[in-house]
């Protein structure tokens, strides 16, 4: 049988450093385990950090390529805008020249010639039977369709050659030839087609 003949207050203080010394080992394991796990941590965020700054470093020249893409398209649709405009207004109105070759064609007959219509169009070669088309045909044409008067059938063949030799019609043909009379008045109603070769830029 075992008899504690110490003080109470002796044995007290006895039990309660004893249970500080076992508790403060538990406390410093704990506070240097959790010293490791915050420097564990610290080293990941740091280098996360160097991650971080390395992947802003290579956006950043791609963000200002973004900026520099965007003020480059900006000024490309601002210079298409006046491309557009200039070749709206170079573009070459074939309809004066026509009327050009057309007055020539006309003081060169040997009489009178008025020309009342004027009909303008094109079409693609292709649209010409193969069968009567030639080597020498362009690939591409357009078509002059002309009506008008004249005073006689001299001053009609003297235009329709003056056309021919204007070497600018690849091909011209007279479709129709009509006499008239009105009062003291007469001459001859036509109708005239035109094909020529058309630019490769049109």
């Amino acid at each position: 049988m075992f008899i504690n003949l110490l003080p109470e207050k002796l044995v007290i203080q006895m039990l309660v450093r004893r249970r500080l010394r076992q508790w403060a080992l538990v406390w410093a394991a704990l506070l240097i385990g959790g010293i490791v796990v915050m420097a564990g941590n610290y080293r990941d965020v740091q280098q996360s950090q160097l991650q971080l700054d390395a992947l802003t470093s290579e956006i950043h020249p791609l963000q200002q390529l973004q900026v520099q893409t965007a003020s480059l398209d900006s000024q490309l649709d601002v210079l298409q805008q006046e491309v557009d405009v200039l070749e709206h207004i170079c573009v070459p109105d074939r309809s004066l020249a026509l009327l050009a070759i057309l007055g020539k064609a006309t003081k060169s007959s040997d009489g009178k010639v008025q020309i009342e219509r004027m009909h303008l169009s094109s079409n693609a070669s292709r649209q010409i039977n193969k069968k009567s088309r030639s080597a020498a045909t362009p690939a591409n044409l357009s078509s002059l369709s002309l009506q008008g008067v004249t005073d006689g059938d001299k001053s009609l063949a003297s235009f329709v050659e003056s056309l021919r030799n204007s070497n600018v019609f690849h091909q011209v043909e007279l479709r129709s030839s009509l006499m008239y009379q009105i009062d003291e008045t007469h001459g001859r109603q036509f109708q005239i087609e035109c094909k020529f070769a058309e630019s490769p830029g049109k």
